[in-house]
């Protein structure tokens, strides 16, 4: 398997590719199964994987973080099934990277018990076609979940994403946060879902969903949507989308930046307190490179 260095240099790596299953670390790996107890950091590679279901389980009491990078050169397909038992807490870093132009599905789905937390950090910087379903289910009392999303379009890229959490139960938590730019003919398209379901009472579902349009043929829909069949509970949705706030760009030219330079530092505000919860140097790095590419 063609494990770039960086990554097979790390600690603990589990890659899978069409053909070949790489486990170096000490977690057990039944078939497509990885289960993972105690406290680490994990690599999980995926190469060019036609069609994979791939389960991870943590388990009770547990603590992980996780940096799933999936580079592919064609057609590709992917399902995702992630268990968090009980106290357990799983934070999820996802790059998808492709060698050239080309097409990703990725399908996932999370279910939490109680008291359990999933963190994730979604990095979209994709150079083609990508479609994400994410289905998180709080299934047990005290669930909670906060996602981060950077999405960063340029060229012709077509990003679909579908975004669905599901408290199934009382006193769950969830926190939806999407930061979308989109520059020369990108097209963003986002369905964002939260649903309450009647008798969970005192759960808490938020969203939030912003966006920045830096040309003319440039286009980001998002659609956030909340099903609620109960009453005490908190929920919010919002979305905000256009282009650089021009007050903002006018007070950074009146101080002498050009607008090159102002337009980046306006950029630059917005992306960081994404880049700054990865906590991972390389990967940081490696996602600044791209941006500066794209935009």
């Amino acid at each position: 398997m063609n494990i770039p260095k960086y990554i097979k240099n790390q600690k603990n790596v589990i890659g899978f590719s069409k053909d070949e299953v790489y486990n170096k670390s000490g977690y057990i790996l039944e078939t497509d199964r990885i289960i993972l107890s105690g406290s680490d950091e994990v690599y999980l590679f995926l190469n060019n994987l036609k069609k994979k279901n791939i389960d991870i389980l943590i388990k009770e009491n547990a603590n992980f973080k996780i940096f799933l990078l999936s580079y592919n050169s064609r057609k590709t397909k992917i399902n995702l099934n992630v268990e968090i038992e009980a106290n357990a807490l799983l934070k999820l870093y996802s790059n998808f990277i492709p060698k050239n132009k080309t097409s990703l599905k990725v399908k996932r789905e999370f279910n939490l018990a109680y008291k359990s937390s999933l963190i994730l950090l979604n990095n979209i910087t994709y150079n083609g076609s990508f479609d994400l379903i994410d289905e998180v289910n709080l299934n047990q009392e005290l669930a909670n979940l906060d996602i981060d999303l950077l999405n960063i379009g340029s060229n012709l890229d077509m990003i679909n994403v579908d975004q669905y959490v599901n408290h199934n139960a009382k006193r769950t938590y969830s926190q939806i946060n999407n930061w979308l730019i989109s520059d020369k003919a990108s097209k963003l398209n986002y369905s964002v879902n939260g649903t309450i379901n009647r008798g969970k009472e005192l759960s808490n579902c938020n969203q939030l969903n912003k966006g920045i349009i830096l040309s003319k043929n440039g286009e980001i829909k998002v659609e956030p949507k909340l099903f609620i069949d109960e009453y005490n509970v908190k929920a919010s949705h919002g979305a905000a989308i256009g282009q650089i706030d021009e007050d903002q760009l006018f007070y950074l030219l009146s101080r002498g930046l050009s607008e090159l330079q102002a337009k980046n530092l306006i950029i630059s505000g917005y992306i960081n307190p994404f880049i700054n919860k990865i906590k991972n140097k390389r990967l940081e790095k490696q996602l600044i490179t791209k941006i500066n590419r794209l935009i």
